[in-house]
C-alpha cells in the first residue's frame, strides 16, 4: 500500500475497531532495565525541567503541564516526543511525583493518540516507543493503581496490533532490525504467544541474512550504524532470555560477527572511527556494549566484505575506507568518501574525517558527506561519487584495495574511476607503515592525461595545533599530550579552516593541511610522509631534520614489498 491510501485505511473506524481487543492483564516478562543493560537510566536534571515544564529538544522548548503538545509534521522535536526516548529521566528521580506525573503524560498522550495517528504510529517511532514503555514499567507503571495499569496495557496490546502489520511493509530497510526489536519486545513481554515470538524472530532471521555481512559488518558500511544494529541485536537477546524464549542460533551468531568488526572501527581512544555517517558514539559506550556482547573475538586487520582496512601498529592505529558505497536501500546516510582514512596515535585523534552532523540540520549534514569534508584527494572541489538528499547517485565504475604485510611492514594500494566519466583521471592511494618507528609513508597518484585542479585534503582533529614549518611543504602538528608530528610533502602545503563534528559538542572549528596542484601528464603523483618527532623536537630545526623535501621524494615503498596487484604508476 502506498502511503496516502494505508494512512486513510488506518484512520478509519473499521480499522479502530480491528485493532481493539482484549488486553493482558500483565506482562508475561520485563525487559532488562538500565542497571542491567549497563547504562544511565536517564539524566536527573532533564527529569526535573520536565515536572517544570523547561523541557527543550532540539532547542525547543516543550511544555508538558499544559497539554500533550500538538502532532505535526515528523519533525526531529515530534519523533523525540513520541518515542519516549525521555522517559528514563523521569524514572531516574525515583519519586512519587514524577512517577504521578508520568502515569499523567501517558493517560495525555493516549487521550489524543491512543489510536492510528500518521506520526506517532508510524513503525520506527512506535517500536522505540514501546521498547521504552516497556524497560521503564517496573519504575514508573507498575505501581500505578490497577485501572491504570489495564488501560496501559491495553494501550500497548493495540500498538502491537498494528505493529505488526506495517514492521516490515511500512519501514525503511535501515529501520527494519530496530523496529523488528520493538515487535520482539512487544511479543516477547506483552503477548508471550510462541507462535508471534516466532513469526517476529523470522523476520529478524531475514533481515540479519541481508544486512550482516560474513565479516560481521553491517551493510551500511557505517561505523555508528554499527554500533546501534549490535546493541538493537544483544537487546534483543537479553529480553528473549528474560522471557525464557530460546535465542535463535542466527542471532547469536551475528552479535558474534559483529562485536569483532566493531572493534576493529575503533581508534586508539576508543572512540569509533567516521565514514558514511551513523555519529560518533561516546568511547564508555562503544566499551560497554562490547562488554555485553560476550564475544571475545579480536578486531581483524581487514574488513574483506565491507572493504575497510585497518593498521594498529607502533601505537598508531589507521583506518582506510577502501570499498564501494553501501548499495542503494542502505546509502541514505552514505559519505562521498572514497579512499579516506583517519589515524590516531597514543590515544588520541590526529587525521580525521569530518563527521556525521547526525543531529544537526539538513544542510550542515550534506556538507560533511561530502568528499572535501574526508581526508583524501578531490578533484575540481567535486565530489567522487553523486550526493543526493536520500543518498548517492552516479557511483564509481571500480574500486579496488589490496594489502600486503612482510616481516612487520605492511602496505595497503587502492584505487577508484569515481572521476573517470567527468575527469578522466583514476586516484591511487598508496600507504605504507614500517616496523621500526611510529609513521606513514603515502602516495596518491591522478593516472589520467587531462589537466585539472586537485586537492589532498588531511582534515585534523580540533584538539590538534598545525604550524607550516620553514619549508613550505612542511607542517608541525601539536597533540594535546605534547606529541609531536610532522607533516610533510614534496609540493607547497597550506592551512586552511575546516570543521570537525562530535556527538554531544556538535560542530567544533578545526584546521586541515591541504597540498594543490593541478594533473598533468600520464600520472601525477604527490608523496608525503607523517613521522613523530622526537622528544627534543622542540630544538630540532628544518635544516637537521633528516627528513628532507629530496628524502620525502624517495621515500616511495619498497619495490620487494609490492604484491603482484601493486604495481607503480
Amino acid at each position: 500500500m502506498n502511503n496516502g491510501f494505508s494512512n486513510s485505511v488506518f484512520r478509519s473506524r473499521l480499522y479502530k475497531l480491528a485493532l481493539m481487543g482484549r488486553g493482558p492483564t500483565t506482562l508475561a516478562a520485563l525487559p532488562p532495565d538500565s542497571e542491567e543493560r549497563g547504562v544511565a537510566t536517564g539524566d536527573a536534571e532533564s527529569g526535573r525541567a520536565i515536572m517544570n515544564g523547561g523541557f527543550t529538544i532540539g532547542g525547543e522548548a516543550v511544555d508538558f503541564n499544559t497539554a500533550w503538545p500538538s502532532a505535526g509534521a515528523a519533525d526531529q522535536v515530534q519523533v523525540a516526543l513520541h518515542r519516549f526516548d525521555w522517559l528514563g529521566d523521569l524514572a531516574v528521580l525515583e519519586s512519587v511525583e514524577s512517577r504521578r506525573f508520568a502515569e499523567y503524560l501517558f493517560e495525555s498522550w493516549d487521550e489524543r493518540y491512543g489510536t492510528y495517528h500518521e506520526v506517532s504510529w508510524r513503525a520506527d517511532i512506535l517500536a522505540a516507543r514501546m521498547v521504552n514503555w516497556l524497560t521503564q514499567y517496573a519504575a514508573l507503571f507498575e505501581p500505578a493503581e490497577a485501572a491504570f495499569r489495564i488501560r496501559f496495557l491495553d494501550s500497548i496490546a493495540r500498538q502491537l496490533r498494528h505493529l505488526r502489520r506495517v514492521a516490515s511493509q511500512e519501514t525503511a530497510p535501515m529501520e527494519r532490525i530496530e523496529v523488528l526489536k520493538g515487535l520482539i519486545y512487544g511479543e516477547a513481554c506483552v503477548t508471550s504467544e510462541t507462535e508471534r515470538v516466532r513469526r517476529s524472530l523470522t523476520l529478524l532471521e531475514a533481515e540479519l541474512e541481508r544486512q550482516v555481512l560474513p565479516d560481521g559488518s553491517h551493510i551500511s558500511r557505517s561505523p555508528g550504524r554499527q554500533l546501534a544494529t549490535l546493541e538493537a541485536l544483544i537487546d534483543i537477546r537479553a529480553v528473549l532470555t528474560a522471557a525464557s524464549r530460546e535465542v535463535p542460533v542466527a542471532l547469536r551468531n551475528a552479535i558474534d560477527r559483529m562485536a569483532p568488526m566493531t572493534r576493529f572501527l575503533r581508534h586508539s581512544d576508543g572512540a569509533l572511527a567516521c565514514f558514511n555517517g551513523g555519529g560518533r558514539p561516546d568511547p564508555t559506550h562503544v566499551s560497554r556494549v562490547l562488554l555485553r556482547s560476550d564475544a571475545q573475538g579480536r578486531a581483524p586487520s581487514r574488513a574483506p566484505y565491507a572493504r575497510f582496512e585497518r593498521i594498529d601498529a607502533n601505537g598508531m592505529v589507521l583506518i582506510l575506507d577502501g570499498g564501494t558505497p553501501p548499495e542503494d536501500a542502505f546509502d541514505e546516510e552514505a559519505h562521498a568518501g572514497l579512499m579516506s582514512f583517519e589515524m590516531s596515535v597514543g590515544g588520541q585523534r590526529l587525521i580525521v574525517n569530518c563527521g556525521a552532523g547526525s543531529d544537526t540540520d539538513a544542510g550542515w549534514r550534506q556538507a560533511l558527506r561530502t568528499t572535501a569534508a574526508h581526508s583524501t584527494v578531490v578533484i575540481d572541489d567535486r565530489n567522487s561519487c553523486e550526493v543526493t538528499e536520500t543518498g548517492l547517485g552516479q557511483r564509481p565504475g571500480a574500486i579496488d584495495c589490496d594489502r600486503g604485510e612482510i616481516d612487520g611492514n605492511i602496505w595497503i594500494s587502492s584505487s577508484h574511476d569515481g572521476y573517470e566519466d567527468r575527469y578522466g583521471l583514476t586516484h591511487r592511494r598508496r600507504l605504507y607503515v614500517g616496523d621500526e618507528e611510529p609513521g606513514l609513508r603515502g602516495e596518491d597518484i591522478l593516472v589520467g592525461d587531462r589537466q585539472h585542479p586537485f586537492a589532498v585534503r588531511f582534515h585534523l582533529h580540533p584538539a590538534v595545533r598545525a604550524v607550516i614549518g620553514g619549508d613550505p611543504g612542511s607542517a608541525t602538528l601539536t597533540l594535546p599530550n605534547g606529541d609531536r608530528w610532522r607533516l610533510r610533502a614534496d609540493r607547497p602545503i597550506a592551512l586552511e579552516d575546516s570543521v570537525y563534528w562530535e556527538d554531544g559538542s556538535g560542530i567544533e572549528r578545526s584546521t586541515q593541511i591541504v597540498v594543490r596542484g593541478e594533473t598533468n601528464g600520464a600520472a601525477t603523483p604527490v608523496k608525503w610522509r607523517l613521522r613523530q618527532l622526537g622528544q627534543d623536537s622542540a630544538a630540532e630545526t628544518e635544516a637537521e631534520t633528516p627528513d628532507t623535501a629530496e628524502n620525502v621524494e624517495k621515500a616511495d615503498i619498497p619495490d620487494d614489498l609490492l604484491s603482484p596487484g601493486f604495481t607503480k604508476a
